[in-house]
This record gives C-alpha cells, structure tokens and sequence, in this order.
C-alpha cells in the first residue's frame, strides 16, 4: 500500500504538477513589501488609494510581509484599476432598478525589486459586489447591512438615488477588501 503511494506521488510529481497554494518563488530574504498606488483608469476619484489601503490592511493583517515605503521593499506590488462598473440585474415591476452589481477588474505585478524579476504576474484579477438600490429590496436585519453606518429606521426616508449611491458605496467598500485577500493570494500564494 505505501508502495503504490509513493508510486503514485512520483508519478504525479514527475509530470509537473503542483499543488495550489505553493505559489510563486517569493525569495527567501525578501521580509518587506512596497505596494504601489494601482494606476487608476476609472472615473472613481481615489480609488487608487482605498485600493492601496485595502491591500496595506490585509498584508499587515497576515504578517507575511512587512509594509515599507515605495522604493523600499524587498518586493513591490504594482498595477491597474481597468475597470469599475454598476449595473443593475433586478427590476421592479416598473422597470426601475432594485439591485446593482459592481464588479471591480485590476492587473497586478510582483517584482523582486533587487533583480527586476518579475514573481508573479496577474493580467486579469476581477471580483463582483451585489448591492440592493430601494428599501423593499434591503434586508435590514443582514449581518452585511448591519456592518455598515445606515441605520434602518433612515430607509424610509431616503430616495432611492440617495439609498443607490449609499449601497454602492458600502458594497465597494466590500469589494476592495475582497479584492485585497485575492490581491495577497495571488501575489504570495500563486492562486
């Protein structure tokens, strides 16, 4: 039995796979990290830098790497914003949007900085929010609606752009720091 089994590793390994996670080659000695602000080529002013924040937040918060000015690092992490858009995908019987999704699209690069190497690259990297935008559609008692700053008796009171834009909001928020745990696995552990 255990025969087979290394038999069976062998072979597996012999034909080039890999398990997931085992990621890109970081350097031994590479113990700090720049993150860049990702160029931004939306119309959403600051994103850049609430992206870079998110990021920051989550590299600190697994304690891999420490974060360093830009120029600084061991390794820095670069990229772009390509794209940022909400549209609705549910409709009230009047044809008005009840619920939006934003979905978020970036392109990222690890490099070794001493070496110009690049350690992992990604072109595409994209996440989706879903958010409701009128208060038939918002579930108040949502763990999701009570993490954010709306107060659920203010509802009735808001018009539905008003409610639209504050749900869009809270939802990138959401999606950044989505967006940051993929930008980290991806950068650190290859997937």
């Amino acid at each position: 039995m255990k025969a087979s089994l290394a038999l069976v590793l062998m072979a597996v390994a012999a034909c080039g796979y890999h398990l997931a996670g085992n990621g890109p080659a970081i350097p031994a000695d590479a113990h700090t990290i720049s993150i860049h602000l990702f160029r931004n080529h939306t119309r959403e002013r600051g994103l850049q830098v609430a992206l870079r924040l998110a990021i920051e937040e989550e590299f600190r918060r697994q304690g891999t790497l420490r974060i360093v000015p830009d120029g600084e690092g061991d390794l820095e992490l670069t990229g772009d914003i390509r794209r940022l858009a909400s549209v609705p995908v549910a409709f009230s019987a009047t044809d008005e949007a009840v619920q939006y999704q934003s979905t978020i699209t970036i392109g990222m690069h690890l490099v070794e900085r001493a070496t110009g190497r690049i350690i992992q690259e990604t072109p595409t990297l994209q996440e989706s929010q879903d958010f409701g935008a009128e208060s038939g559609v918002i579930i108040s008692s949502s763990p999701h609606f009570q993490r954010g700053t709306m107060n659920a008796r203010d509802l009735p009171d808001l018009s539905n752009v008003q409610l639209g834009e504050t749900r869009r909001r809270a939802a990138l928020r959401d999606l950044l720091d989505v967006l940051a745990r993929d930008v980290y696995q991806h950068a650190m552990e290859g997937f």
